[in-house]
């Protein structure tokens, strides 16, 4: 539990998070690796960065416990945590670091001269690198909490939270889904989406829980021998691992009690086929975005009549929503207003989803019942789910149109062969002769993740599309 002696700024100590990476199985370390440093080591490694108070530190680093030792030294030496994959590529992240002015990049193994650095520090068993683009600008202060979105704004624009109200959003989401101390929580999930670092590690911070921290990759089997293993408890996935787990079949093991299922939408015959696969377990079905903090409604699945399996259930306590711009059906956007919603959205042209401090308009259109139970429907922005993954549209032409000779580009969500989304991308060349398909790919590369990468790129002269307006 958190200590009486926590400073007010922060509402975390260095007990806390020691008692928390106590708690903590790590089983991503390699087999006889032992354990990591101590977190008192990595602390003096950070603080020997000497960066300004409120500087951004990014931390590419896979799931881990080496991850949330990072995470929370950064927080404890005044700066302001950004984690995002390990796979982004460093011409993404130099240009995540030149518009979120971030001072400093924590990665297993860094080359400094990609960054425009020449050395590298230690920082524990990994590596940091002063990034001389960033550097705080009175932006941020500590005890804030920079995390990119979920794939619905710009790639460079991130949400930027207080820690304290990303404590308080863990605290009713773990009473909304009944974590107690003595449960062992799974993250399977990864690290830097805001879902498993609130809902997860956070959560497990508040409450006294127990953490087991494996993938991703998601695999069926192995999920089911680590929660037999390690004695799992309560585990959180997404509605594309329900989909695997409900093909498979098969029932989960025990000691797994309770199961949480947030991201995407979830049909009631998931609903529905989830409860059969753990008979006398919890399931909760929840909803959030990261902007909210990131939980805000929850549906207690084994609780409820069938008839609401497509509902995401309540707001959370001291949580209000509100519909505007409702149709005849019902219809209308979902408005939060909630003490956790983050203070503002930062990055380049950085859209901004706060009507007023701590009341958000998500974009999500809902309906709402009599009993006010909320029924997702779908989005007003244009974004699309990939293998999974949340994909931007904006973000695709805006990476597509950085690209010189491109004067437009229009993305194309279609289904392949196998029935599953994905996207084409249409160009309009200005300079046709030296843009082309594979030109275009291999400009994107290093700027997409994986998901993001359009299926089929095709090249049309600028010439021939405005013959056709």
């Amino acid at each position: 539990m958190l200590t009486e002696t926590t400073a007010p700024a922060l509402e975390i100590s260095r007990d806390d998070v020691v008692a928390l990476l106590s708690r903590t199985t790590d089983l991503t370390r390699p087999a006889g690796t032992g354990p990591g440093p101590a977190f008192d080591e990595v602390l003096a490694d950070h603080r020997r960065l000497d960066l300004a108070p409120g500087t951004p530190v990014i931390i590419a680093l896979s799931n881990g416990a080496h991850l949330l030792t990072h995470y929370f030294a950064v927080l404890l030496t005044g700066g302001v945590p950004l984690a995002v994959s390990p796979s982004t590529s460093s011409a993404r992240i130099t240009a995540l670091a030149e518009h979120l002015k971030a001072g400093a990049l924590i990665a297993a193994r860094v080359d400094p001269a990609r960054y425009g650095a020449d050395r590298v520090r230690p920082a524990g068993t990994e590596q940091a690198v002063p990034l001389p683009m960033g550097g705080p600008q009175g932006a941020y202060r500590p005890g804030e909490v920079l995390m990119l979105t979920s794939g619905t704004s710009g790639m460079f624009s991130a949400c930027l939270h207080r820690l304290g109200s990303l404590l308080r959003n863990a605290r009713r989401h773990s009473a909304a889904v009944g974590v107690r101390a003595d449960d062992r929580l799974l993250i399977s999930l990864p690290l830097y989406y805001s879902y498993a670092i609130v809902a997860q590690a956070l959560t497990a911070l508040v409450t006294g829980a127990g953490l087991v921290i494996s993938g991703p990759p998601f695999n069926p089997a192995a999920y089911r021998a680590t929660i037999e293993r390690h004695r799992v408890t309560s585990s959180s996935i997404t509605p594309t691992i329900a989909r695997q787990l409900l093909e498979q079949g098969e029932p989960l093991p025990a000691p797994l009690r309770s199961l949480a299922v947030g991201g995407d939408r979830l049909t009631p015959e998931h609903v529905a086929g989830l409860l059969a696969l753990n008979p006398g377990g919890e399931l909760y079905v929840t909803y959030g975005l990261t902007e909210a903090g990131p939980r805000v409604a929850t549906l207690a699945a084994h609780r409820e009549p069938a008839h609401r399996y497509a509902s995401v259930g309540l707001p959370l306590d001291d949580i209000t929503v509100a519909l505007r711009d409702t149709g005849p059906d019902g219809v209308g956007e979902l408005i939060v207003a909630t003490d956790t919603a983050l203070l503002r959205k930062v990055g380049p042209s950085a859209r901004q989803p706060l009507l007023a401090p701590g009341r958000i308009a998500t974009g999500d259109l809902f309906r709402r019942d009599d009993d006010g139970y909320l029924y997702y429907e779908g989005r007003l922005s244009d974004f699309v789910v990939v293998r999974g993954e949340k994909v931007s549209l904006y973000s695709l032409r805006q990476a597509a149109q950085t690209i010189p000779g491109v004067a437009r580009a229009l993305p194309r969500v279609v289904r392949d062969d196998d029935g599953e989304t994905c996207v084409d991308l249409e160009i309009h060349a200005s300079e046709p002769v030296l843009v082309t398909d594979a030109m275009v790919h291999d400009a994107l590369r290093p700027l997409l993740m994986r998901s993001e990468r359009p299926r089929r790129i095709t090249v049309v002269p600028l010439a021939a599309t405005a013959q056709h307006k």
